[in-house]
């Protein structure tokens, strides 16, 4: 998959595209008498880390506690450690291995039962790395936006592995020394071109084998001239590339960046089945539209429809075991009560798909407003049975396009606090400085078009700043020279050649009308609570209006 992102800053002129992929654990198993496991040894084949974690895991049949176990290295026993929690067996090396090969050995014995041998070979490379244990702060601040991310959808936060940063670092490299071209070849960004300087590996498969990484992995690849935090946003935002975030195991990840090549490794752990939405219930900030930008195209399959659409809603059930969901039904209900329609996308429909749906609104949601979806799915196990999933829940829409963002990165554990506690009917607060260049809302700053000003002890505010502000849309009426105001149902028309307005067809008059200053509508703040229904209050102090809605 790749995804082309074009909401970053215009004067940059950037090619953005952005790639998944996934590598899992093959599972092998063997019976053992009257005691059945599966296993999975690591490394396998040739590595390129001096000290690779050297182990087993085993799912066992029956919930045991090893008697005795040993561990060899080419015969040599070594001191190996026992999680009884993921029941795993792990020596790592206390020097750097010599490049070479090697064999490994755990016998273990349970009471009652006869001991066990497991065998395995791997060889260490003769260009052979150590792992990067220090991290930039570009790096410190994507896995903080990661976590951001994590905590509003409820899920655990993730940490940083030093082999998976390694592997991040390694691709990252390759692609950035060797020029990789996304845009104008059909190269891949997720594959290595083994004659090529730097390459480790030709599929992620091979560089996390390379790297002795033992979990479960997918990777994103990002080119693009902008942050580190600024891909993982726009990869948040598209669909496709939404769904490694979601996943509740996701644990630990590896994040560098060379040049304009973005690379972030995802490393999973086993759990149990479980579904997760996005956006999350009681969200307060959600963005209204998805410009697209994303391959493969998200809408392709439902002809005759164009970007932008609604932001999309996703629903996924991932765990070990889950092989894929069905989808049985999905709604979206806007603030009347009426449906919202939808363009879905399931794996039925869609061959990206396998333990998610996507659900796009047909058109742009609207600002600040309220909506409620509910899914219901089956998820499909591996062993052929069933587990069903449903959820209701609500979440409500930014007042202004990409306040959410800026607010979740601000402050995270703010953000959540909001959505645990206060639900979705808490007012917005906007604050205009008279003297100021930039003006408030919910505490995000955001520059003012036309800067405020007083005459004759009114305050004045452009027009267009303040439904900027207030989530609403300004068109302007030439032959009524009128400024039209529209939120929701709320449609005001703001003359400016007389003491007038009107509030959806009933005109009123006023003493404080709006006036046409170098060919920009000026509004006086004390229209303001008569048209808006909103709180309006000024402080002279500090010269401040400030609107509560």
């Amino acid at each position: 998959m790749s995804l082309q992102l074009s909401k970053w800053n215009a004067i940059m002129k950037c090619f953005v595209i952005v790639a998944l992929l996934c590598s899992s654990l093959i599972w092998s198993a063997k019976p053992s008498y009257a005691l059945s496991y599966g296993y999975a040894s690591y490394p396998q084949g040739t590595i390129g880390l001096q000290r690779p974690d050297i182990g087993v895991r085993i799912n066992l049949s029956e919930g045991k506690t090893p008697a005795s176990y040993h561990f060899y290295l080419n015969d040599t026993e070594v001191a190996a450690t026992y999680d009884p929690v993921s029941v795993k067996y792990t020596y790592r090396p206390a020097a750097d291995l010599p490049p070479g090969n090697y064999t490994a050995r755990l016998k273990f014995t349970f009471d009652g039962y006869e001991p066990v041998n497991i065998e395995w070979s791997f060889t260490v490379s003769a260009n052979a790395i150590t792992l990067s244990t220090e991290t930039n702060k570009e790096q410190q601040d994507g896995l903080r936006a990661i976590n951001d991310y994590r905590a509003k959808l409820g899920l655990s936060p993730v940490s940083f592995s030093d082999a998976l940063n390694t592997a991040a670092q390694k691709h990252a490299e390759y692609l950035s020394q060797n020029k990789i071209d996304p845009i104008y070849t059909p190269v891949s960004m997720h594959e290595e071109d083994m004659s090529l300087p730097g390459a480790i590996g030709k599929t992620l498969a091979d560089r996390i084998a390379f790297i002795g990484y033992n979990r479960s992995s997918f990777e994103d690849v990002a080119y693009q001239k902008t942050s580190l935090v600024e891909a993982i946003d726009g990869l948040f935002d598209a669909p496709y590339h939404r769904s490694p975030f979601m996943v509740p195991s996701l644990v630990e990840i590896g994040i560098y960046k060379s040049g304009n090549f973005h690379v972030i490794e995802f490393g999973y752990a086993d759990s149990g089945p479980e579904l997760t939405v996005s956006p999350s219930s009681n969200d307060l900030y959600v963005p209204t539209a998805f410009d697209g930008h994303e391959t493969p195209d998200p809408i392709r399959m439902h002809t005759g429809t164009d970007y932008p659409v609604g932001y999309p809603i996703m629903a996924s059930v991932n765990g070990t075991g889950v092989q894929k969901v069905n989808l049985l039904d999905a709604k979206l209900v806007d603030e009347s009560g009426s449906n919202v329609p939808l363009l879905q996308n399931d794996p039925s429909s869609d061959d990206h798909l396998s333990n998610e749906v996507i659900l796009m609104p047909a058109k742009p949601l609207q600002l600040d407003t309220s909506y409620t979806a509910s899914v219901k799915l089956t998820a499909v196990m591996k062993d052929g049975s069933t587990m069903p999933f449903e959820k209701e829940w609500t979440f409500r829409t930014e007042p202004k396009d990409g306040l959410g963002v800026l607010k979740l990165h601000q402050d995270a554990v703010a953000y959540t606090s909001q959505m645990k506690n206060f639900g979705l009917n808490r007012s917005h607060t906007v604050s205009f400085g008279l003297d100021d260049t930039k003006y408030l809302l919910d505490m995000i700053p955001f520059p003012m078009q036309q800067t405020p000003y007083i005459e004759d002890g009114t305050s004045y505010l452009y027009i267009r700043d303040l439904a900027s502000a207030l989530g609403a849309t300004v068109e302007w009426d030439d032959a009524n020279k009128a400024a039209i105001y529209k939120k929701k149902d709320k449609t005001i028309v703001f003359y400016t050649n007389r003491n007038a307005y009107a509030v959806n067809g009933v005109e009123h008059t006023t003493d404080s009308a709006a006036k046409l200053v170098h060919e920009t509508t000026m509004i006086p703040v004390r229209l303001l609570s008569e048209t808006l229904g909103a709180k309006v209050g000024y402080v002279d102090s500090t010269r401040t209006v400030n609107i509560s809605y």
